[in-house]
């Protein structure tokens, strides 16, 4: 039986349209690279963390100016990374051991259904300035290396395959609930089409051999990854698992700040943590698969 009762045509356009807007962006941020790629990630952590604080604002009902270190200390870690120009140092080991610290506290939070220490400003100013500097960082890194454009391309690929697919099959199917106590609308149905999603787009990503064109006048060349099919439909399987866990995890902390979206920039998704919440997680995972397995 489809599941068309909670279907919102109107925010279904919505979505499209920003889709359509927002994706070519992306890309040619991805694309182009150096510093209008640093720009375009600063950016988009600066509103991240401007709805992230901006929600504790509204749940603690007062204004926290030590939030602004929280600013401070992302700009600078990402900073910092980027004047590296993407050279593996002794710092990127202890990025590896903070991302799964800070990965496993996430899922452990999750798997509580409990954000901890919701009521201490500092840790909260912490645990923000981590989820979004410190994950975003990675992206950085996986742009900074050989075939960087690509493998970014590969990573966007997927998770938007994944979102667009979990979101149209639990529109149509979706009639068991995944998470009823932190995201009531997602189901079993949308994380199968997510996951069946992300591991075609994978695969047909490693089968890619490349191609040269030319958009708007600039000429164009996109080449093939050195992923393996075996290693793409790991690789789709463990995105999706990912970024579904990383949607779970914002929607338990906006369920516990009582807020719906993290703001209203993007029509029909609400902020752009909203829209972003799917690939905090994957860029740590992503990256040092690439540099450990692929690289």
């Amino acid at each position: 039986m489809l599941n068309f009762r909670t279907f919102n045509l109107r925010k279904f356009w919505q979505r499209v349209l920003t889709i359509v807007i927002y994706a070519p962006v992306v890309v040619a941020a991805l694309y182009f690279g150096e510093l209008l790629f640093f720009i375009a990630v600063l950016v988009g952590v600066f509103i991240s963390l401007l709805e992230i604080y901006n929600m504790y604002n509204i749940y603690s009902q007062k204004h926290h100016d030590n939030f602004y270190y929280g600013y401070l200390f992302t700009v600078l870690l990402l900073l910092t990374v980027y004047l590296q120009e993407g050279r593996y140092t002794w710092e990127n080991n202890i990025f590896l051991l903070l991302s799964a610290a800070v990965i496993g506290f996430f899922v452990l939070e999750l798997f509580c259904k409990k954000v901890f220490f919701l009521r201490s400003e500092f840790f909260y100013l912490l645990r923000s300035a981590l989820y979004t500097g410190l994950m975003y960082v990675h992206l950085i890194l996986l742009r900074a290396q050989p075939l960087g454009f690509e493998y970014c391309l590969y990573l966007f690929g997927v998770i938007w395959a994944n979102d667009i697919l979990a979101y149209l099959v639990g529109i149509v199917f979706g009639r068991h609930r995944l998470a009823p106590d932190i995201s009531p609308k997602k189901s079993l149905e949308g994380a199968a089409g997510g996951l069946a999603g992300a591991m075609l787009v994978s695969v047909l990503f490693s089968l890619f051999k490349g191609v040269n064109f030319s958009a708007v006048g600039f000429p164009v060349t996109i080449s093939g990854l050195p992923i393996s099919i075996g290693q793409a439909v790991f690789l789709g399987a463990a995105i999706s698992v990912f970024a579904q866990m990383g949607d779970l995890i914002e929607s338990l902390l906006k369920r516990a700040l009582q807020v719906k979206d993290s703001g209203s920039l993007l029509p029909g998704h609400g902020g752009v943590l909203d829209r972003m919440d799917s690939f905090v997680l994957t860029f740590p995972i992503f990256y040092y698969f690439v540099v450990y397995f692929v690289a």
